[in-house]
C-alpha cells in the first residue's frame, strides 16, 4: 500500500513518522516546494528503520507518487489575523488547481485525503478539480474536533477516553456541532449517562464544552506552533480504514448529501473505495438546524471563490 503526502511541513511530516510504524503502509513518498526539508524528513525516518521494520520511503515531484493508493494533502497558506477568510482560501483553491491535476496524472486510482483548511471547503474544490468521485475525495472532516470532545469529557468524567463516544458535525470551524445526542459514555446517552450517575452539570456546561472544543487548537498553537501529533494520528485512522476496509464509520467531509454538493463533515462508512456512503442520523430539531446553517454558512463561502 503506497501513501503520498503533499507538504512536509510539520504535519506533514509527522504523518509520515507515525505511518512508516504501521504494518499496514509500504511505500511513502514526501513532496515539498522545500525538496531539501522534503529529503531530510524522509532521510530523518529511513535512518532509524533498522529499529522498526522496513518500509519504502521517497522524496521529490510528483513522479514519486505514481500509483499512490492514498494521496494526503497538508500544504496552504494559513489564515492571518485580521485578513478575510477569503484570501487564503482564494490562494489554497489556487494551489490545488495547480497539484490536483499533477495528482490524478501519476494516480488514477487513488484516493485524496485533504487536510488542508478549510477543510469542508478545499474538500469540495478538490473534488470538482479531480473530477473524481465524491467517494475517492475524502476531507479529514470534524475527526479532530471529536477526538477533542472525546478527550474533554472524559477529562470531566474521570473515564478513558476510549469510554467516549462523541460526534461533531458540520463545519470544521466557528460554526460546528456538538450532536449531544449522539454522544455515548460507554455505550448509554450522554444525558442518560448523567441522569443515571447522578451527575450534576452547570446550566452553560454544553455550551462552555463546545467552545473548549473549538479554542483547544489555538491554545496548542500559542504553546508550541503547529498541531501536528494529533492530527496525525487523526489521519492515520481513516488511512487504516481505507487500507484494512473495515467499513469504519467516522466524520469526515463529504458531500451534504448528493453527488456535487458542497461538502461538509459528517459520519461517513470509510472502507477501501473510500466514503462509500454517509450515515443518517436522527438528531434533535435544534441539532437539525445548526448543521442545516452550518452547511449555509459553508456553502455561503465556498460560493464566493473562482475555480
Amino acid at each position: 500500500m503506497k501513501v503520498s503526502i503533499i507538504g512536509s511541513g510539520a504535519v506533514g511530516s509527522t504523518t509520515a513518522f507515525s505511518l512508516a510504524k504501521t504494518d499496514y503502509i509500504d511505500e511513502l513518498s514526501l513532496v515539498d516546494l522545500d525538496q531539501k526539508r522534503a529529503k531530510g524528513n524522509a532521510l530523518d525516518i529511513l535512518h532509524g528503520l533498522s529499529l522498526s521494520h522496513a518500509v519504502k520511503i521517497n522524496y521529490g515531484d510528483y513522479e514519486q507518487t505514481a500509483n499512490s493508493d492514498i494521496i494526503v494533502i497538508t500544504v496552504g497558506v494559513p489564515e492571518k489575523v485580521g485578513e478575510s477568510r477569503l484570501v487564503p482560501l482564494q490562494r489554497n483553491a489556487t494551489i490545488l488547481q495547480a497539484i490536483i491535476p499533477k495528482i490524478t496524472h501519476y494516480s488514477p486510482k487513488g484516493i485524496i485525503l485533504m487536510v488542508s483548511n478549510p477543510v469542508d471547503i478545499l474538500t469540495y474544490f478538490a473534488y470538482k478539480i479531480s473530477g473524481w468521485p465524491a467517494q475517492r475525495v475524502i476531507g479529514l472532516g470534524t475527526m479532530l474536533d471529536t477526538a477533542r470532545l472525546n478527550w474533554l469529557l472524559s477529562r470531566d468524567y474521570g473515564v478513558a477516553q476510549t469510554a467516549v463516544h462523541g460526534l461533531i458535525i458540520g463545519e470544521h470551524g466557528d460554526s460546528q456541532v456538538v450532536a449531544w445526542s449522539q454522544t455515548s459514555v460507554a455505550g448509554t446517552q450522554f444525558d442518560t449517562y448523567v441522569a443515571g450517575n447522578k451527575l450534576t452539570l452547570a446550566t452553560d456546561y454544553k455550551a462552555t464544552i463546545a467552545q473548549q472544543v473549538k479554542d483547544t487548537a489555538f491554545d496548542v498553537w500559542k504553546m508550541k506552533g503547529p498541531n501536528a501529533f494529533c492530527v496525525a494520528l487523526a489521519i492515520e485512522r481513516v488511512i487504516q480504514a481505507i487500507v484494512r476496509d473495515e467499513q469504519a464509520i467516522l466524520p469526515v467531509s463529504r458531500p451534504a448529501s448528493k453527488e456535487g454538493d458542497c461538502y461538509i463533515s459528517q459520519p461517513a462508512v470509510i472502507g477501501r473505495q473510500g466514503a462509500v456512503r454517509t450515515v443518517p442520523l436522527q438528531l434533535t430539531s435544534s441539532e437539525q438546524a445548526q448543521f442545516t446553517s452550518s452547511l449555509q454558512a459553508v456553502e455561503t463561502v465556498a460560493a464566493q471563490i473562482e475555480l
